[in-house]
């Protein structure tokens, strides 16, 4: 019996397609459902009544890649720097985790301007100089506007001098590649 149960064994592994080597073949990773890759296809969303589509960057691998979020349409300035930090920290949903989404921000806040910020600077509950690259990266990114790509962000204290930050396609591939300079 133990013979004829090898036999079947050595039949059924057989006829399975793949056949020994004594090369090494290194086929790459398996194949997933879907790709975070920047360029590559990311989760869908749809917004609402009274609500638009707005651009927000997770970490996809070791990079950032866009995905769209549904925001109110009627948000601007601090309230929408708000909306969209509460959008970043949010965990991804299961599509967006499947995809290999993910985000690295979290207990942040916007905090009050202080007079004498330049216009558009949002400052935040910490100094953004302290901030981890990838987490960094993901509010320069989400927050930058204008044909620059800018950002101009600061910590919550009046000591805490606000820094423009850009968006470059650099820091998209390399998020620690996201430097400030002092706002002028």
């Amino acid at each position: 019996m133990t013979q004829a149960l090898a036999v079947a064994v050595a039949v059924l592994a057989t006829g399975c397609g793949i056949r020994p080597t004594s090369v090494p073949v290194d086929a790459g990773s398996a194949p997933s459902r879907a790709e975070c890759a920047p360029g590559g296809p990311s989760p869908a969303a749809s917004p609402g009544d009274g609500e638009t589509l707005r651009t927000v960057y997770l970490v996809c691998g070791s990079q950032l890649a866009p995905v769209p979020r549904s925001v109110p349409e009627d948000l601007a300035g601090r309230e929408l720097a708000a909306r969209l930090l509460t959008e970043l920290e949010r965990e991804p949903g299961e599509d967006e985790e499947q995809a290999g989404y993910s985000t690295a921000v979290s207990g942040l806040r916007v905090a009050d301007r202080i007079s004498g910020d330049p216009a558009g600077a949002v400052r935040l509950s910490r100094d953004p100089q302290g901030l981890g690259s990838p987490m960094l990266a993901q509010i320069v990114c989400t927050f930058a506007a204008g044909e620059e790509r800018t950002a101009v962000l600061a910590g919550p204290e009046a000591g805490d001098p606000p820094y423009t930050y850009r968006c470059t396609d650099d820091a998209l591939r390399a998020p620690e590649n996201t430097v400030g300079e002092p706002a002028a």
